[in-house]
């Protein structure tokens, strides 16, 4: 078994390079775009070369989630709602 444990910004690089690797969205030869992920823990750059048909797709899927957050926040903070205080009525 390993100890090593992984860093947030060392998952999210791995998991890039997956998207990357495995899912190829350009003619071969594209130009990719150049994605560096800096480990503030460690100080490690990732650098990952990510095809612009696949930075669309990462694009589109930040946007959704923003989409989804900002439909899970009424107010339009961003923040969570507070709950009104326990006055006794709910059971």
């Amino acid at each position: 078994m390993s100890t090593e444990t992984t860093t947030a910004a060392a998952d999210f690089a791995q998991a890039l390079t997956e998207l990357a690797d495995g899912y190829p969205t350009d003619p071969e030869g594209t130009a990719p775009v150049i994605v560096t992920v800096t480990d503030p823990a460690t100080g490690e750059q990732h650098p990952i070369p990510i095809e612009p048909g696949q930075l669309d797709w990462v694009t589109a899927l930040v946007r959704g989630e923003l989409d989804t957050f900002r439909a899970a926040h009424p107010d339009g903070t961003g923040l969570l709602a507070e709950l009104p205080a326990d006055d006794g009525s709910r059971p």
